[in-house]
């Protein structure tokens, strides 16, 4: 489920990665990036994928890199289903970019907010992405 906001996602090859728990960390199933680019030419600012979007899994790990193609400041705010946030990167000027790595740990709906001035409140800058289970081999 995505949210109108999203036009398409851009997946960078897949890389698996071996989990490795005695680290503490969480356990990483696949990790890749979607690369975005902002579009604040309308009344409705939206995040546009650059190329096909993936299919986000729980366990993926994901580094959202934007390019800010607009003509303001953007930032990213990544918000998992309960509410926590699972990463941040603060605004950029036009013509700048900007990475926040997510680890995507629970199933449900993630939410792409830009938190700068107005952006999400009265231009509805949020990107809707749902995290499915993991698949069964």
């Amino acid at each position: 489920m995505l949210r109108r906001g999203l036009s398409v996602l851009a997946i960078a090859p897949i890389a698996l990665l071996s989990a490795c728990g005695d680290d503490g960390g969480p356990d990483v199933e696949r990790s890749y990036d979607v690369e975005l680019k902002v579009d604040d030419s309308g009344d409705d600012y939206k995040f546009v994928a650059v190329d096909e979007i993936p299919d986000f899994r729980v366990g993926d790990e994901v580094t959202f890199i934007v390019e800010n193609t607009g003509t303001l400041n953007h930032d990213l705010q990544v918000q998992a289903p309960d509410g926590d946030i699972a990463g941040v990167a603060p605004a950029v000027a036009p013509g700048d970019t900007l990475e926040v790595t997510a680890f995507l740990g629970q199933v449900g709906i993630y939410r792409l907010n830009c938190l700068v001035d107005d952006h999400l409140t009265q231009h509805d800058m949020q990107t809707l992405i749902e995290v499915d289970p993991l698949l069964e081999e």
